[in-house]
C-alpha cells in the first residue's frame, strides 16, 4: 500500500499545477546610443561620477498581477543574435588609451520593472565608470502570466 501511495500523491501534486494556462507576451526593444540617460553623483567640488546609464520604456503587459504572480524574463540580444538572460556581463576587447595604458572594460547589463514600465541599465564593473560602448543594444522582454 505504501508503494502505491507515494506515486499517487506525486501524481496529484504534479497535475494540480497544470490547471492554469500560461500566456507569454514577448516584446523587443532597440535602444540607440542617444536613448540612454546617466544617473550621476555630483560632488561639492563640481566633479561627478556616472553611476550607471538607464533607458526607460513603456510595457503595458507588466501589470500588478504579473509583478505579484507572474514572471518577467529579460534578455540582451548580442551581435550573434543570441539571447543572454539578464543580469549579464558583457566583456569587451581590451584597448590602449591615449596614455598607452591597456584598458579593460565590461558592461553589466541589468533591468528594473514597475507597473507598465521596464528600465534597462548599464552598470559599472570593477574596471571603472559605466559607459555605453554600442550604437545599438537590443533587448527581448517576455512577460509570463497565468489565466
Amino acid at each position: 500500500m505504501k508503494k502505491l501511495l507515494l506515486p499517487l500523491v506525486a501524481m496529484v501534486v504534479l497535475f494540480a499545477g497544470c490547471t492554469e494556462k500560461a500566456h507569454v507576451i514577448t516584446s523587443y526593444y532597440n535602444v540607440h546610443n542617444d536613448q540612454w540617460d546617466a544617473a550621476i553623483t555630483t560632488y561639492p567640488d563640481g566633479t561627478y561620477t556616472t553611476n550607471y546609464y538607464y533607458s526607460e520604456w513603456e510595457n503595458v503587459d507588466i501589470t500588478p498581477d504579473v509583478i505579484d504572480e507572474g514572471i518577467v524574463l529579460v534578455y540582451y540580444i548580442d551581435n550573434d543574435n543570441r539571447d543572454n538572460l539578464l543580469p549579464f556581463t558583457l566583456n569587451h576587447e581590451p584597448y590602449v588609451d591615449a596614455n598607452g595604458n591597456l584598458v579593460y572594460y565590461q558592461e553589466r547589463i541589468e533591468y528594473d520593472i514597475e507597473r507598465g514600465k521596464i528600465t534597462f541599465k548599464v552598470c559599472p564593473t570593477d574596471f571603472g565608470e559605466a559607459q555605453i560602448n554600442s550604437d545599438l543594444m537590443r533587448f527581448k522582454v517576455c512577460v509570463i502570466r497565468n489565466y
